[in-house]
């Protein structure tokens, strides 16, 4: 039996979980399209540009644990290559299958269109291994091994990986597959292991205080419910970094909420920055977690675990496998070692407040929004003003909340929401987008549009980059954008009647939208109009930390203006 190597990929696609792969086609592209097209367990979702397509594959690799994308060569995968190195930043795992010229075009310099016209070929390689785990140029003679190869490191690292493909090899027969991917995880140092496990076990035994900080790899890399059973075996606060908001349920009655160093509340500060035994479990302390970097750590004994090794005190144990981890330290923890919930932040708490037809301002808007959160749903929330407001949100029961705190890149939230919603097809989808980011990426509405995919979008209307004007040049034209016809834009597309599009700029008419969505089964745009200056009070601060960071010389004079 043989089967075509643009088949064998096929087939691994599925084997490890994606159902569909975005992009958009190239003339080099298209013939493995073709094979994608006759396969039962792969569809192609086309996208308007290779950006987006990138971003969907994100936003799907988050809530199906893999992603795929198919560009062209050297256009289309540098249109990509912001999408990729985003998703390294935030550890997604994404396969990006990039359809070359043909591998003899290649080894004999040929001045091919959609490169540098210089016979260079090894260039677009060299930019993508910069953000990807593992790389690979598919030849006859490792076809099928190096496809293996790479697969793999994308699901165990849970980071993009690199294919280029040869149109020339994309029909070419290889002998077919005989056994399933080995996706198996590798083996832990038995010693280092052990070891690892005495050390923290010993300390949590003897603390007073210890808690649990987390970071996204409690989800990239399936540890939640073992996170929750440790909490509660030894009575630990669950405490989370921005990326990790929506892992555990903020009604668990031992999550605690988010660590943003001095922008903490008093008792979750204190909770983290005093603990006589911290388990930090794939923290990064980057600026946006830390509140520019004002996190205070000094005090705590910090158990650093990562995906594949922990560090306790000045030891480190490699090749420690953090699952294995986890599950260690549960079977050794003392029996009847359940003292009650620690104490709850009162910033978690929803506010109560009287409905008030007045003007909608940020907190008006998101105390409303707060009630309209179901659990189930999957939250989107672009960088800027939604992603600081939503994030602060106390989440029902099983919400998943996705947003790109790290890499933050301006527009990611509506083709990733192409992504979700197609990976999860029976929750319910809601974005927070501002205006702003809506401009950057709204083709993609139109394949949401085609697809009949009904998310709910909050368009916040607040005329222009709101983050940009809270850290320098509120109103400097390079903050400001066109004023559009929001509502007008499926009409655009041929798509009006696909979807109900309301404008609220009081409390009332917000109220009036919210309820028409609910009732609405196909998708809703409700575009609501905010002050230009008014931020969230998380995002004001964090804007007046950020202007002194990047323009040290704001704190001393302004800046002079010829």
């Amino acid at each position: 039996m043989s089967i075509t190597i643009g088949h064998h990929l096929i087939k691994r696609l599925a084997q490890i979980g994606a159902r569909h792969i975005f992009g958009v086609p190239g003339d080099f592209s298209l013939l493995f399209l073709e094979q994608v097209a006759h396969a039962s367990h792969l569809t192609f979702v086309g996208c308007c540009n290779e950006l987006n397509a990138a971003y969907a594959a994100d936003g799907y690799a988050r809530l199906a644990g893999i992603g795929a994308l198919s560009t062209t060569y050297g256009v289309g995968e540098l249109a990509a290559l912001s999408g990729i190195a985003g998703a390294y930043a935030e550890r997604v795992p994404v396969i990006c299958i990039t359809a070359t010229p043909p591998l003899e075009a290649m080894r004999r310099g040929a001045l091919m269109h959609h490169s540098l016209a210089d016979g260079n070929f090894e260039n677009m390689f060299t930019c993508y291994k910069q953000f990807t785990v593992a790389q690979t140029r598919l030849e006859l003679r490792n076809a099928a091994s190096e496809i293996d190869r790479v697969l793999r490191a994308c699901w165990l690292e849970k980071r993009p990986v690199y294919i280029q493909f040869p149109s020339d090899l994309i029909a070419t027969e290889i002998p077919d597959i005989v056994s399933p991917l080995d996706l198996r995880l590798p083996l832990s140092h038995s010693a280092g292991l052990s070891q690892a496990v005495s050390d923290i076990t010993q300390r949590l035994t003897k603390a007073k205080r210890p808690a649990l900080l987390i970071d996204a790899d409690v989800d990239r890399f399936d540890l939640t419910a073992l996170v929750v059973r440790l909490a509660e075996t030894y009575g630990m606060p669950i405490v989370s970094l921005a990326p990790a908001k929506g892992i555990v349920s903020d009604l668990h009655p031992y999550a605690m909420g988010s660590y943003r160093g001095a922008g903490s509340a008093p008792d979750v500060r204190e909770a983290v920055e005093r603990s006589d035994c911290l388990i930090a479990i794939g923290a990064r302390f980057t600026d946006v977690s830390t509140g520019l970097f004002t996190h205070d750590l000094g005090a705590a004994f910090l158990i650093d675990v990562q995906p594949f090794e922990v560090t306790v005190e000045d030891t480190t144990y490699r090749r420690v496998m953090s699952h294995d981890l986890m599950e260690r330290l549960l079977a050794a923890a003392p029996q009847g070692v359940f003292p009650p919930p620690p104490h709850r932040s009162a910033s978690r708490s929803k506010a109560d407040r009287p409905d008030n037809p007045g003007r909608l301002t940020q907190d008006s808007f998101w105390a409303k929004v707060q009630g309209f959160i179901r659990p189930d749903d999957v939250i989107l929330a672009d960088t800027g003003t939604c992603s600081f407001a939503a994030g602060a949100l106390p989440l029902p029961e099983n919400t998943i909340f996705v947003s790109q705190p790290i890499w933050g890149s301006i527009g990611y939230a509506l083709p990733a929401t192409l992504g979700i919603c197609l990976a999860e097809p029976n929750r319910r989808q809601i974005l927070f987008i501002g205006d702003g980011a809506f401009q950057m990426t709204v083709q993609e509405l139109s394949t949401i549009l085609r697809l009949d995919l009904n998310p709910i979008i909050f368009l916040i209307n607040n005329d222009g980059y709101t983050i940009e004007r809270l850290i320098l040049g509120a109103e400097a034209a390079y903050n400001d954008i066109q004023p559009w016809a929001y509502r007008d834009v499926p009409g655009a597309f041929g798509l009006a009647e696909r979807v109900r599009s309301h404008v609220a700029a009081t409390e009332e008419e917000l109220a009036a939208a919210i309820a028409a969505a609910e009732k609405n089964s196909g998708a809703s745009i409700i575009e609501v109009l905010l002050p230009r200056m008014d931020g969230p009070g998380m995002l004001a601060k964090f804007a007046r930390l950020a202007a002194e960071f990047d323009f040290p010389q704001l704190r001393e004079q302004p800046v002079q203006v010829e």
